[in-house]
């Protein structure tokens, strides 16, 4: 508005004066005002969108690949689940198995699976942020089994390497109480047509040292990796939600299956 009220003056002086300048002139200048113009629109909608969205800025940055931003790893969203998984943990029942993890695995019907269970996954966790918190469930030491499903998100929203996460994994399975049985998970494939080039190999190789470190401390290994992915090594269009990583209705159902048979 300031742009155009502006090119209006100008204009009007110009006439004012006899001095109007070619057509030619005042074309060019308009469509400045409105690339110009269509640019501050754009800035101010992502600005007001990444106030009400906080992981907007990020998820561009890997849809385009550019690796520029890395989200915070302790989100507040974090802060609040964990606050209300903490209140909840003095009164969970003696026996329950207890699920670890993602929003992979917030997202997972653990009743489906077994009863008594409860669901400690949090959306957007990494094995970092995953480490963190582990020693504030008292719970874990009446459980009887823990299942462990962490590490895309370590992939996705921070620069660690495979070891480092690896690294992590070692620490919360050394954290978890000795005399309960543990499943530990494979990372499931992505879409890699979502913005995520290069990342199944890399998931590949990760299920590779996170199963070796499972067999070297006796715990249970649950490969999923091949039975989500497709020919190409990306996750099955119908197991995912249409962004490439969270999972269909019908994977969970796939997923459910497997542990059901392991628990």
């Amino acid at each position: 508005m300031f742009y155009s009220v502006i090119c209006t003056l100008c204009v009007h002086s110009a006439v004012d004066s006899g001095k109007l300048p070619p057509i030619a002139t005042i074309i060019g200048l308009m469509i400045k005002i409105l690339m110009i113009s269509a640019w501050l629109l754009l800035v101010h909608t992502i600005a007001l969108l990444a106030i009400f969205d906080t992981d907007l800025l990020y998820r561009i940055d890997r849809k385009l690949g550019t690796g520029l931003l890395n989200p915070p790893e302790i989100t507040q969203y974090h802060e609040d689940m964990l606050g209300s998984q903490l209140q909840l943990d003095s009164s969970v029942e003696a026996g329950s198995v207890i699920f670890l993890g993602d929003s992979l695995t917030q997202g997972l019907n653990v009743a489906a699976v077994t009863h008594p269970a409860i669901n400690y996954g949090i959306g957007m966790d990494t094995s970092a942020a995953l480490l963190g918190r582990i020693g504030q469930y008292q719970s874990l030491t009446k459980a009887s089994a823990i299942v462990v499903e962490i590490g895309i998100n370590d992939l996705i929203r921070t620069s660690r390497s495979n070891a480092q996460i690896v690294e992590n994994i070692q620490q919360i399975l050394d954290s978890l109480p000795d005399q309960v049985p543990v499943i530990v998970q494979s990372v499931f494939p992505v879409d890699e047509r979502f913005g995520m080039t290069g990342f199944n190999q890399r998931i590949r190789t990760l299920n590779a040292a996170i199963a070796d470190l499972a067999a070297s401390q006796s715990f249970e290994f649950l490969d999923l990796h091949d039975a989500f992915a497709d020919e190409d090594g990306n996750l099955k269009d119908e197991l995912h939600t249409g962004d490439g990583i969270h999972l269909s209705a019908a994977a969970y159902q796939q997923w459910i299956s497997s542990l059901k048979e392991r628990l």
